[in-house]
């Protein structure tokens, strides 16, 4: 178990390399701000707080980036709705750290991630199971929940197609039985 966390992590320092250097040969590329994002926030479940912390803004100003240059990706939307949602949910301690370590802590609310949820699904209508999971998390953070059932309900509609599918669907019916 232990070797493929280390595989694992070795592939994504390596990613993340190979998307500065993309970064680099095309600073207006979308994608490859894209990418490297998702690298950060992949690197980061394999480092320590601070590292977890410094990936965190380099995602989110990545994404940001990736939003500017293309502002029609649903993806974007979707990754920015997950990190203003894990940053809505970041303990006390968390941001104390980081605005130790930065400065300033990230700042991020559920409506913050609401709103990338719904904007990615305004762009590509049942553009993912996933982002039904979110919008339900969402709107029942919030204490919407008959807007949390009616996500789940939508996306519950949806094929289930990919492992992903499958797994999105197993949230999907435990956030339902939890409203």
């Amino acid at each position: 178990m232990a070797g493929d966390l280390e595989e694992k992590k070795r592939y994504a320092e390596t990613g993340k390399q190979i998307g500065e250097q993309a970064i680099s040969v095309n600073p207006m590329c979308a994608e490859s701000h894209q990418w490297y994002a998702i690298l950060c926030g992949l690197l980061s479940e394999y480092e320590s707080v601070q590292n977890k912390i410094k990936n965190g803004y380099l995602f989110k100003d990545h994404l940001d980036k990736a939003i500017e240059l293309k502002p029609q990706d649903p993806q974007s939307y979707y990754l920015l709705g997950r990190w203003c949602y894990a940053v809505a949910q970041c303990t006390w301690i968390e941001r104390k750290i980081a605005a130790t370590l930065f400065g300033e802590p990230p700042s991020a609310t559920v409506h913050d991630a609401l709103q990338n949820f719904l904007k990615a699904e305004e762009i590509c209508p049942k553009y993912s199971k996933y982002n039904y999971v979110f919008l339900a998390k969402c709107y029942k953070d919030l204490g919407q929940k008959n807007q949390a059932k009616m996500m789940c309900d939508a996306g519950s509609d949806m094929k289930t197609i990919t492992k992903d599918d499958e797994e999105a669907q197993k949230e999907l019916d435990s956030i339902l039985l939890s409203l």
